[in-house]
């Protein structure tokens, strides 16, 4: 099966379509949606965090790297990391951004 991965942007969204089991990071990379990372996709470095938009019933579940990064508040925020989040359908996210200091 194949899932429509959607990144939306200022710019505009971008689509990309993959196989279910695809990482949304390796999603964003096919496109060049300019994810965060330090770790390449390792899961280790928490900077490639997306908010999800639609389609969160589509993704794996929360991973035990996510809660070591981000916490249990996904049921507030939508947010998760590119990298350990995987696709089975359509999803939409959005790139969260590190506040600058």
């Amino acid at each position: 099966m194949t899932a429509r991965v959607t990144i939306m942007r200022a710019e505009g969204p971008l689509s990309v379509e993959c196989a279910d089991g695809t990482s949304l990071f390796d999603a964003g990379a096919q496109v060049a949606a300019g994810i965060d990372t330090s770790c390449v996709g390792k899961g280790t470095c928490g900077l490639c965090r997306v908010k999800i938009l639609a389609g969160a019933d589509h993704l794996n579940p929360y991973t035990d790297e996510e809660r070591k990064h981000l916490g249990n508040v996904y049921h507030l925020t939508k947010v998760r990391l590119a990298c350990r989040a995987r696709v089975s359908g359509d999803v939409t996210f959005e790139v969260v951004r590190r506040r600058q200091r």
